[in-house]
């Protein structure tokens, strides 16, 4: 019988972590570099509809580095940033129509 205990449940996450540095290296160390390269400013952030947009824009950053890491071959990334794109767009799209 497996355990499911707290042990258990960190030990799964090592391994998801190890499976996905392989192929993201590490990412999360990279992404806060290419953000200062395009905000060198910074961006303030003033209402709940900007917090959106922000989010998706960053998880395609994050997709955009995963996959320039990943020797531009994992082609999930791509997808999910074309997702987060389309979900942007509606956004604004919303954003015409009030």
């Amino acid at each position: 019988m497996q355990q499911h205990d707290a042990a258990y449940v960190l030990g799964k996450m090592a391994e998801t972590f190890r499976e996905r540095n392989k192929v993201y290296g590490d990412n999360y160390k990279s992404v806060g570099d290419v953000m200062m390269a395009l905000l060198p400013d910074g961006i303030e952030i003033k209402s709940a509809e900007e917090f959106n947009r922000w989010h998706l824009f960053e998880l395609i950053i994050i997709k955009l580095t995963r996959f320039a890491n990943s020797d531009f071959s994992h082609q999930d990334s791509i997808h999910d940033i074309a997702v987060y794109a389309a979900m942007i767009e509606s956004l604004l799209m919303e954003g015409k129509n009030e």
